[in-house]
């Protein structure tokens, strides 16, 4: 009995200890295999221990490991749960079963477990570290400040604890207090390249533009393939307006990684910017076959065959825009606009409202509506909308030149020259606000005013050819003929094929006095561009000056052939029909030229001139009161009233209208001489020859011809 319970005893217990012995073996053998990376031996190993022993927390700890290496996450949470079912206090369980609900984006049960981990183990930083990372990608970006800044209090030189609070910070928008921890570690660890990243991330985000373009620098200094470090340093270039280091970039990018979002949109973007159309459309053209569905590469391409005058195509684009991308306010805007130009203005009053409907606080779809009020003659309403769009704080200068332009359109010239001023103020370098000021200050007779604002246009930029013909209308105003002719000489210089220059220097030279010279250039104009109404137009008026009558009226019928709409061939024949005493059609003309340019004061007084000669008193008053509505410092306005006064007989008022030109322009020649001749015809020949000695020596010839005539 006692034999056969000893062999029953051993018979039991033989098996038992070959049992534990198996098992860990097994275990310790998957873990060898999981130390050399075969993941799936290790598994296949813990799997046998399991089956001869469910009850090993080891083993299900170990496999769950093998499982997180593998990626499969799921199957790794169902092992540690295993374990910590067996052994609720099992060392890192909590932890290792954080990461994995971390990697399968199940933040809140990751955060759960560190939680747990952090009780086992309060001293532990790497979990405080995971923690916050958890806590950042459930969108507690506080949170995760937090425990990194305890976990640095663990552990003050860890670099890495400090770039991953940095990171943090930058998602709750606190960008400096993001530099700052990037700045400490980067004293910390200085090679890396990430790091520098990321600074440049939040530097960029506060506008220091040139300091994240250094540190994008260092970070392709690290990793030159870095497609994003370049995508964004390009972004920074292009705010900063650098925009062919942008280009530069941007292709840097394209040769790296062509997927990156939006990346040939960004490119054609700045392709606008430097005005190259037909290279931004072939970058939308891309970025379209690329990303078909993306909305924003057809509103663009749409925006710059608009800006090509390629209309049908552009209105096609803004349509597939808003068909992909129904909310869209910008296409709508785009739209609007684009109808706006067209005169399809209910169909753009009706995609504005849309526009705003979608995006109420959009300033530029304001801006777009103001103009097609502005179009349909609604100023105030235009103005009313052009206030909301300067006042949603929009830094575009654009805005306050077109609130600028319209309050010209209402004579609100001081509040026009306000707008001016706010638009330099936020780009002084913005050649539309010197050339829109600029031609306000010649309209309103401030004639030194528009020689500066348009001498500012040619210093900013010297290939800007319109700024030198405007400078030489500003200066032949100012009667500075010699001054305009040295102007046009260095323009034509530059760019010798310009007709108009040659037009330009032209009417200097008549101005100045040399009619031979001036009939020289308008012919070269006509050569280099034959159909250049303004060089026949500018030729008659010379011929006109030399009496050739009917040589003007041929080439004035030249200029209205090409340009019927040149209200400046209307005014000089309309001239030449006064000195031929041919008042009615002289008349005829004014009127046409005031249909094509309703604002040309000019034209107003030289008809109520007309108008005084042919009996037509009431027309005569409304068209002098009218000019000087335009401007009242117009002193040409003065003189033709003063003429048509004394031609009615009313000597006195004439005088005093003479008074008021010169008092206005003490350097205007014409008034000097118009009043001196009516006041020899008044018996003041003493006043008169006086007059006539004044404009002569401001350079009238006229004035010198009527002095030989009259005074002795």
């Amino acid at each position: 009995m006692d034999i056969m319970k000893r062999t029953l005893f051993v018979f039991l217990l033989l098996p038992c200890l070959a049992f534990a012995q198996t098992e860990q073996a097994l275990v310790q053998s998957g873990n060898q295999k999981a130390g050399r990376k075969d993941y799936d031996g290790a598994i296949a190993d813990f799997n046998q221990a399991i089956t001869l022993n469910d009850k090993d927390a080891n083993a299900y700890f170990y496999r769950a490991n093998a499982y997180s290496n593998l990626h499969n996450n799921d199957a790794a949470v169902k092992d540690f749960t295993q374990t910590l079912s067996i052994n609720p206090g099992y060392t890192n369980a909590y932890f290792y079963r954080g990461n994995a609900y971390t990697a399968l984006k199940d933040y809140t049960s990751a955060i759960a477990d560190f939680n747990k981990a952090i009780e086992q183990n309060p001293g532990n930083v790497d979990i405080y570290h995971y923690r916050a990372n958890a806590k950042s990608n459930n969108g507690d970006a506080s949170g995760a400040v937090a425990d990194f800044t305890h976990a640095i209090g663990l552990a003050p030189r860890n670099a890495d604890l400090y770039e991953y609070r940095g990171v943090a910070k930058s998602n709750m928008e606190d960008d400096k207090g993001a530099i700052a921890d990037y700045d400490m570690s980067a004293r910390l660890k200085p090679d890396n390249g990430d790091l520098y990243f990321y600074r440049a991330n939040s530097k960029g985000n506060i506008k220091d533009y040139s300091g994240a373009i250094a540190d994008y620098t260092l970070a392709v200094k690290y990793n030159p393939q870095n497609a994003y470090a370049y995508f964004y340093r390009a972004n920074c270039y292009s705010n900063a307006k650098e925009y062919k280091s942008a280009i530069d970039d941007y292709k840097r990018a394209v040769a790296i990684d062509p997927k990156i979002e939006n990346l040939y949109l960004y490119l054609g973007n700045t392709m606008m910017n430097v005005g190259d159309v037909d290279g931004a459309i072939s970058y939308y053209d891309q970025s379209i076959a690329t990303s078909p569905d993306n909305a924003l590469g057809y509103l663009y391409r749409g925006k710059a065959k608009s800006n090509a005058e390629d209309k049908q195509p552009a209105m096609d684009d803004y349509n597939k825009a808003i068909q992909i991308d129904p909310k869209l306010a910008d296409a709508y805007q785009s739209r609007a606009d684009l109808e706006g130009g067209m005169k399809n203005y209910s169909a753009g009053m009706a995609d504005v409202d849309t526009a705003l409907r979608l995006d109420p606080t959009n300033g530029y779809s304001f801006y777009v509506r103001g103009k097609i009020k502005s179009k349909l003659n609604d100023y105030p309403g235009a103005l009313a909308d052009f206030n909301s769009a300067v006042n949603t704080n929009i830094k575009d200068g654009n805005l306050y030149i077109a609130r600028a332009n319209l309050k010209i359109e209402m004579r609100d010239y001081a509040g026009a020259m306000d707008d001016f001023k706010k638009a330099i103020a936020i780009d002084p370098a913005n050649v539309a606000v010197y050339m829109n000021r600029g031609n306000i200050n010649l309209k309103s007779s401030d004639y030194q005013a528009a020689i500066h604002d348009y001498t500012k246009i040619i210093e900013i930029n010297p290939k800007n050819q319109e700024a030198y013909i405007k400078l030489s209308d500003a200066l032949m105003a100012a009667n500075q003929y010699i001054k305009a002719i040295d102007i046009m000489n260095k323009a034509i210089t530059m760019h010798p094929r310009n007709a108009g220059f040659y037009v330009a220097r032209g009417k200097a030279k008549t101005g100045a006095g040399d009619i031979g010279g001036a009939m020289v250039d308008f012919g070269t104009a006509i050569k280099i561009d034959t159909a250049s109404s303004d060089a026949y137009a500018n030729r008659g008026n010379t011929k006109a000056q030399m009496r050739d009558f009917d040589g003007a009226l041929n080439d004035f019928d030249k200029a209205l052939k090409i340009n019927e709409d040149n209200s400046e061939v209307y005014f000089y024949r309309a001239n030449v029909k006064m000195r031929m005493q041919n008042f009615q059609s002289a008349i005829d003309d004014y009127n046409s030229a005031l249909f094509v340019d309703i604002e040309n004061l000019k034209v107003y007084a030289y008809r109520g001139l007309a108008e005084a000669v042919t009996g037509d008193t009431a027309s005569m008053n409304a068209d002098f009161n009218e000019a000087i509505k335009i401007n009242p410092k117009d002193a040409t306005t003065y003189i033709k009233r003063a003429d048509a006064k004394i031609f009615r007989k009313d000597v006195a008022g004439g005088m005093h209208d003479f008074a008021t030109a010169i008092a206005l322009d003490p350097q205007n020649s014409e008034a000097y001489l118009r009043r001196g001749i009516a006041r020899v015809y008044d018996q003041d020949q003493a006043g008169g020859c006086a007059d006539l000695t004044r404009a002569v020596s401001l350079g009238s010839k006229e004035a010198l011809d009527a002095r030989k005539q009259y005074c002795h």
